[in-house]
């Protein structure tokens, strides 16, 4: 039996937060909010197009959001898919109100995660460089 000093490995400090992370990336909030208001340049220049810009925001958001879930955020694809279609209907919604709010409370949901952390517990013992590794063990 032999006991060798091996390198500590590095500890992973995790960043904990005591607000939950958001369920959409934040990139996904701020294409609702930027989606959402493009009915208030359409209301006024033809109230009649506000039906096929519903629609067309609709569906560009939802595919936008999808992929974003998908590709930046790593879910899979069910969740993508699903996320998707409910801030596509938000964000189709022919008021700018409602994608901005939803938008906004996630996009502010997902900054206070990033900014409000808890201190992180270090067990304060002094110098830690190496410790004593039994390889062999009975």
């Amino acid at each position: 039996m032999t006991n060798q000093i091996e390198p500590r490995r590095p500890r992973l400090n995790i960043n904990r937060s005591p607000i939950p992370a958001a369920p959409v990336h934040p990139l996904s909030a701020l294409v609702t909010i930027l989606l959402d208001n493009v009915f208030g340049a359409v209301e006024i220049v033809d109230p009649l197009l506000i039906l096929l810009t519903s629609l067309t925001v609709g569906v560009v958001n939802t595919v936008t959001v999808t992929l974003v879930q998908r590709f930046l955020a790593k879910d899979e694809w069910g969740p993508s898919v699903a996320k998707g279609l409910v801030m596509g209907v938000i964000a189709g919604v022919p008021f700018s109100v409602s994608g901005t709010a939803a938008g906004g409370l996630l996009l502010a949901w997902a900054g206070a995660h990033e900014w409000i952390k808890l201190p992180s517990s270090t067990s304060g013992t002094g110098n830690e460089d190496h410790e004593i590794i039994d390889i062999n063990p009975k």
